[in-house]
């Protein structure tokens, strides 16, 4: 059994042949980081300003304001 580079847990040697020096959670977790980044990189170059937080609209919030959905009547009961 090989062991994890980041965890030191034991994980299956085939994994390591195909070229693994991680087990499958911590393997999980780095490919969960590399595409949010990956996202957020892609995502500033499409609306740079959105990505920064700086969103300005020319309305303001009506909190009050109640939304019907596709499928809903005005009372809110499902149609």
């Amino acid at each position: 059994m090989a062991e994890c580079v980041e965890c030191e847990e034991e994980y299956p040697d085939k994994r390591l042949e195909l070229g693994y020096e991680t087990c499958l959670d911590c393997g999980q977790r780095a490919a969960v980081r590399i595409t949010n980044a990956r996202t957020k990189q892609k995502l500033a170059e499409i609306a740079p300003r959105a990505a920064a937080g700086v969103v300005k609209t020319n309305e303001e919030p009506d909190w009050d304001r109640e939304f019907v959905f596709e499928g809903e009547e005005e009372d809110g009961k499902d149609a």
